[in-house]
């Protein structure tokens, strides 16, 4: 996990988990040597081949389409040290390129990424989300008790954390449909 402080407030901001090219893959290959054990079928074979990498970066712009898959660009270092194409996907993207497969490999990735939410501070539900505001408000009041020389910050803290609410409260409005990795030494390009 990735934690970022901002200027302004102080409060830590976590990156969202990604899952590379490179995991997707793995996750393709582990379900189709799945299938093809449960139907007494060795891997590969006729029926359920092995994805190579070069195949599944093919297939990302047909499913995302050219300009959106290309915010998800990034290298990696295989083992001999050359860099080569990657993606890296958050977790709706991930389970788009997972869907274009399967429904069943959708979920696995779906999953796979809500715990590695959960592990990473970064999936939070709006009822947390609630409980942060109202504790930073809370902290807010008390340091505002200190008069002149922090009214300044309480003015700035509270247009803040009105931002904070109104995107929390627009958050809890929704209905979430979102779908949604080993690490690899990858590094974004164009972000």
């Amino acid at each position: 996990m990735q934690l970022l402080t901002t200027k302004k407030t102080n409060l830590p901001v976590t990156e969202a988990p990604t899952m590379t090219s490179l995991e997707m893959v793995d996750y393709i290959n582990a379900d189709r040597k799945a299938k093809a054990e449960a139907e007494g079928l060795t891997f590969p074979c006729k029926k359920y081949t092995r994805l190579q990498h070069k195949s599944f970066l093919a297939k990302v712009p047909k499913v995302l389409g050219e300009e959106h898959s290309a915010k998800y660009f990034a290298q990696y270092k295989d083992s001999t040290g050359r860099e080569l194409p990657c993606y890296r996907f958050p977790k709706r993207e991930a389970c788009l390129m997972a869907m274009s497969y399967s429904y069943e490999l959708q979920a696995q990735v779906f999953d796979h990424m809500t715990e590695q939410e959960a592990k990473s501070g970064f999936g939070f539900t709006i009822q947390q989300l609630q409980d942060m505001l109202v504790l930073a408000k809370k902290a807010s009041d008390e340091d505002s008790s200190d008069a002149g020389r922090r009214l300044r910050k309480r003015q700035d803290d509270l247009i803040t954390l009105d931002k904070a609410e109104k995107l929390i409260d627009d958050l809890g409005q929704m209905a979430f449909g979102l779908i949604g990795g080993g690490k690899q030494e990858i590094a974004n390009i164009g972000r």
